[in-house]
């Protein structure tokens, strides 16, 4: 049931060609107000250059002018990432900033938050930050909301005399275009990158690991923990943290009653880790992987190890509990299951079980199984087959996993079995969630799979990137394999609401006439 089916091996250019593209958008209300309109510097704050007084933090205002000589950037702010993250400007130039993704960011000036920086902007707002008066040099760009930074939200203004750089020659700027010049480049974007699909990147992670046997039978896995230089797409290499050189690192799969050690050897040049199974039903204390309460960090070139028994099943992950800010959103997670989620009697053609990890913050940024496309791996069925897929989110937001027109039916959250499985085609995974669903491969064609907040797969150019993947269904030689399917998964029930029979009179148990209709008894 572990088999390993799927390979990117497959051409799907022809077939996405006609991929349908997403018309909803997936928005989270921060609660907060804040204008979408800029707001003119404060009368008395600093002059640039100066530094806040006493060393206090500034308080971040928004800020706007007429754009100066200096020319005029676009920045799009998403989950977590500034985008360009490197920018070229002349003195007193403009920095227009819109908020692309579906939760509150802002960019600021490292060093001069109070004169050149926006408020918090919810998503779909926009600020502009005037840059008069910034003398020429590089100055350092981020996200100032508590961890945003640290997942990812940085970048680099560099503020040149001689005026904004150059485009490079015969490089189209698509903000200038318009009408059907705009439309083609945006279509001409698009297929470009979803021509490159699935593309070949160095190494995949999430890969089954075969335990060692120690002297007493126990099954041993040793996961070394370094940095790792990962292709996240084509091209795409970033500095990661990974076990065993994987992102996600190798997936741990033991049956129930089987004594495990679990050996971290930290290799990192210059932080302690410590390791926690999350979601692993009745391990021990001491094995619960929190730095200075269940046990003491493991430091730079230091082995720890502990040996208990898989008591339950679980569908659980592990990834270190000590700089986990830095560790984990960076690539140290991976898969830990123990034993078999019970499967619904529709589930009667299981040919595979997978995992499904989500990240969006960090060096790796949005991915799936720490890949972004077109560098994610198709999942292939035939028409009838069914597979289970686990859901897992290492990120730090929520993310609607969404799949077109074929069933995913959740049988499992956090590893506990519902005693109702359900039918859904977008499941919302919040960070440190586990669902599991039996995946129904219904109708032929290549199917799009993809987290439904937009800003998190497609970029403004048009082209598509991060959370997006393909389910795959070939056609099976029998007809009617899915024949029964819509009733075995209760959707050829009509739902009954309040008030939509007519009410029963109490004496005669008859229905009772339409209030609109006139009496037409006779006398």
């Amino acid at each position: 049931m572990n088999e390993f089916r799927f390979s990117p091996a497959i051409a799907l250019v022809a077939i996405l060609s006609v991929i349908a593209l997403i018309t909803s958008i997936v928005a989270i209300d921060s609660g907060g107000g804040s204008t979408a309109a800029p707001v003119a510097l404060e009368d008395g704050a600093a002059p640039a250059g100066d530094t806040p007084a006493d060393g206090d933090p500034a308080e971040v205002v928004p800020v706007s002018a007429e754009p100066g000589s200096g020319g005029t950037a676009s920045v799009g702010l998403i989950e977590f990432a500034i985008e360009p993250d490197a920018i070229v400007l002349g003195p007193s130039g403009t920095i227009e900033v819109t908020n692309n993704g579906a939760i509150p960011h802002n960019l600021v000036l490292e060093g001069y938050e109070a004169q050149y920086g926006t408020i918090d902007l919810n998503a779909g707002d926009a600020a502009n930050i005037d840059l008069s008066g910034l003398e020429p040099g590089e100055y350092p760009l981020y996200c100032s909301i508590v961890g945003h930074a640290e997942s990812g939200m940085t970048g680099t203004l560099v503020i040149d005399a001689a005026g904004p750089a150059a485009a490079a020659e015969g490089e189209v700027d698509g903000e200038s275009l318009t009408g059907m010049e705009r439309a083609e480049w945006l279509r001409a974007n698009y297929e470009a990158s979803v021509s490159q699909f699935p593309a070949e990147t160095a190494a995949m992670g999430n890969q089954p690991m075969e335990p060692e046997i120690g002297d007493n039978g126990e099954k041993v896995f040793e996961l070394t923990l370094d940095e790792v230089e990962w292709e996240v797409a084509p091209g795409d290499v970033v500095e990661a943290v990974g076990y065993n050189g994987q992102v996600p690192g190798p997936w741990i799969q033991v049956d129930v009653g089987d004594e495990i050690t679990i050996r971290i050897v930290n290799e990192l040049d210059d932080e302690a880790t410590t390791l926690h199974p999350h979601g692993i039903f009745m391990h021990p204390f001491e094995v619960d992987g929190v730095g200075m309460i269940s046990m003491e960090p493991i430091m730079p070139g230091d082995v720890w190890e502990q040996t208990f028994v898989a008591q339950e099943t679980s569908v659980g992950m592990y990834h270190g509990h000590d700089n986990g800010v830095h560790q984990v959103i960076n690539g140290a997670f991976g898969a830990f299951t123990v034993g078999q989620v019970p499967l619904p009697a529709v589930a009667d053609n299981v040919v595979a079980e997978d995992v499904m990890i989500l990240n969006d913050a960090g060096e790796i940024g949005l991915t799936l199984n720490a890949k972004s496309f077109p560098a994610t791996a198709p999942y292939v069925l035939t028409e009838g087959e069914q597979m289970i897929l686990h859901y897992y989110n290492e990120g730090l937001s929520a993310h609607p996993m969404h799949l077109h027109n074929n069933a995913q039916m959740v049988i499992a959250k956090d590893g506990y079995p519902l005693a109702t499985p359900i039918v859904m085609d977008t499941v919302n995974v919040a960070p440190g969630e586990r669902y599991t669903v039996v995946i129904f491969a219904e109708v032929p064609g290549t199917w799009v799979y993809h987290c439904h907040i937009l800003s998190h797969v497609e970029r403004d150019d048009g082209s598509v990137f991060g959370m997006f993947t393909a389910l795959i269904v070939e056609p099976s030689d029998d007809p009617d394999v899915n024949a029964d399917l819509s009733r075995e998964l209760g959707r050829d029930q009509v739902p009954s609401f309040p008030g939509q029979e007519a009410a029963a009179t109490p004496d005669t148990g008859e229905d009772e006439p339409d209030a609109d209709e006139p009496d037409t008894d006779e006398a």
